[in-house]
């Protein structure tokens, strides 16, 4: 079941972000409250340095809604990143293109400081030069995504 469901949003966030909206078909089953975001995924307590490094990300966002969708969507960028095969700076760019296609404008403003540290959460990993992203970077942005998807959806 949780597969299933894993499976629908991952289709239906690729429709959304070629398409630039969900057809009727794809159901809406992005959910609103942590507490279902958290049966929904099944994400390993990341290590005490991870926690460290994004847990002051994760605290930035206050409302629930709001953490529910952030943790489902860096859980998606952090299940997929291994398989990309391209640069930094397009990692870069399809990771803010499918958050603008998303989050819309829902986010703009509400968090001031969010963008400016997950640019440093990427920057920690990947600097500033472009060049081709390695398997050992890949695996960190994942842990690192990875980690904030648990923060932000953790029970406190």
């Amino acid at each position: 079941m949780i597969k299933t469901l894993k499976t629908i949003f991952a289709i239906g966030l690729i429709v959304f972000v070629f398409f630039g909206s969900v057809p009727e078909f794809v159901p809406n089953i992005v959910p609103n409250e942590v507490d279902e975001v958290s049966s929904i995924l099944n994400i390993e307590k990341p290590s005490e340095e991870i926690l460290n490094k994004v847990r002051p990300i994760a605290d930035l966002v206050t409302e629930n809604e709001d953490r529910a969708k952030i943790a489902l969507f860096n859980y998606e960028f952090c299940e997929r990143i291994l398989k990309y095969k391209t640069d930094s700076q397009q990692i870069n760019d399809l990771y803010v293109k499918a958050a603008s296609k998303f989050f819309g404008d829902s986010l703009r403003g509400k968090y001031p400081k969010l963008s400016t540290e997950l640019t440093s959460l990427f920057q920690s990993v990947l600097a500033d030069e472009n060049h081709i992203v390695t398997d050992y970077e890949k695996k960190t942005l994942k842990q690192l995504f990875s980690g904030l998807s648990w923060c932000l959806i953790e029970r406190k």
